[in-house]
């Protein structure tokens, strides 16, 4: 038992943890109607959210990778489950800014840790299990807005769910890695392959991989790309939901669960398809077929334009996960821990330092005028993602 939750702990974590990611983007609708924000204010939450983990991501990458902190992963997805749970007793804006920054604090804790959680335990098939792990963010980013609709229907104490999920998170967390040095040994793989010619090998390849930082340097732009249009389409969707197809507030968390649902799919279709066509082609095929799918979402305002072109606009973005994981641990072989911190971490987070702005432009002129910034953000991945070349 204890070996199968150590195989799906990972994800698992993930999820939780980004529950309270994925929720907070379907709050905006709530604090918006409980607080009088405009869009500027109301992407500002998500700004808050993601300037702290843009970054600590990166620093804390780091020291995993030079110290063993396997406590950052409890303490990470705690700190952000109660900062959600906690907003139930905002009574200011400010209030709810503040404890949007804490919860980046806790997914900024969380996300180097648990990538080399993955490595650790699961090194003799990391391809798919690191495939497992981004399908666990994205279905915690499915599951958040889901669970945070309650508060459409109980109110805002209903928030304190998430600090529940938490407990349950530690206790798993608990029972499976602590106690018998969860960091030095790779149970599944001494289990699966008992050949220690296999393990020194693949030590070996770790020992002298090499870092290609120019290749790094060229990915951090696709990075920075696919994380604007995650963070952009994440706030905007219940806000398109409802402005351009009238919808209700409480079925807009809905729309967001829907596309979230839809790219925990995509991202583990993502990832085998990237077996067959390569990483970089996996990403160029994302942007090639995100760019006209956006424009149908933005322009069809009607529920079936709005609901069909979201299946290819997400696969778009969410096909891109899992390759671009693996790209940027294969040109950082040594910085394993730093790399996780940019894809996983940053890959998330860095779009909502864009959101405030795009939010202004919809303050100024409209929603859907706001939302045509994705396409020049879809380009700039794009022609970057061809001027890389597949790792060797």
């Amino acid at each position: 038992m204890k070996r199968i939750i150590r195989k799906y702990g990972p994800p698992i974590f993930h999820c939780i943890n980004d529950f309270g990611q994925g929720s907070l983007a379907a709050l905006i609708p709530f604090f918006i109607a409980n607080f009088g924000l405009n869009y500027y204010q109301s992407a500002s939450i998500i700004f808050c959210n993601t300037v702290v983990a843009s970054v600590a991501q990166p620093v804390l990458g780091y020291v995993a990778d030079r110290w063993r902190v396997p406590w950052f992963i409890p303490v990470g997805f705690t700190v952000t489950l109660v900062s959600i749970s906690a907003m139930a007793l905002a009574t200011s804006y400010e209030m709810i800014l503040a404890l949007s920054l804490l919860a980046g604090v806790g997914a900024a804790l969380f996300h180097p840790e648990a990538a080399l959680l993955v490595n650790r335990t699961q090194s003799h098939e990391i391809g798919n299990a690191m495939g497992r792990f981004a399908v666990g963010g994205s279905a915690g980013f499915a599951l958040g807005p889901f669970i945070a609709g309650g508060v459409y229907v109980f109110g805002g104490q209903f928030l304190w769910v998430f600090t529940l999920i938490a407990l349950l998170g530690v206790l798993l967390y608990l029972y499976a890695f602590m106690g018998e040095g969860e960091a030095d040994t790779d149970d599944t793989d001494i289990a699966d392959s008992a050949d220690t010619g296999n393990r020194e090998s693949r030590a070996k390849v770790l020992s002298t991989g090499t870092n290609d930082w120019v290749s790094f340097g060229k990915l951090f732009f696709v990075i920075a790309s696919r994380s604007i249009l995650f963070s952009v389409l994440a706030i905007f969707i219940p806000i398109l939901y409802i402005t351009v197809i009238n919808g209700e507030a409480g079925a807009s968390s809905l729309a967001l669960t829907a596309y979230f649902t839809m790219g925990a799919v995509l991202t583990y279709m993502g990832g085998a398809l990237s077996d067959r066509l390569g990483f970089l082609k996996t990403v160029r095929l994302g942007y090639l077929i995100f760019l006209p799918s956006v424009l149908v979402f933005i322009f069809v305002p009607n529920i079936w334009g709005f609901f069909g072109a979201m299946i290819p606009m997400a696969f778009g973005v969410f096909s891109q996960y899992g390759p671009i994981t693996v790209l940027g641990q294969k040109y950082l072989a040594k910085n394993a821990g730093f790399a996780s911190g940019i894809t996983l971490g940053l890959g998330i987070t860095l779009g909502g330092l864009v959101a405030p702005y795009v939010g202004h432009l919809a303050d100024i002129y409209d929603v859907q005028t706001a939302l045509m910034t994705l396409i020049p953000v879809g380009v700039i991945g794009l022609l970057m993602s061809f001027w890389l070349k597949e790792p060797k």
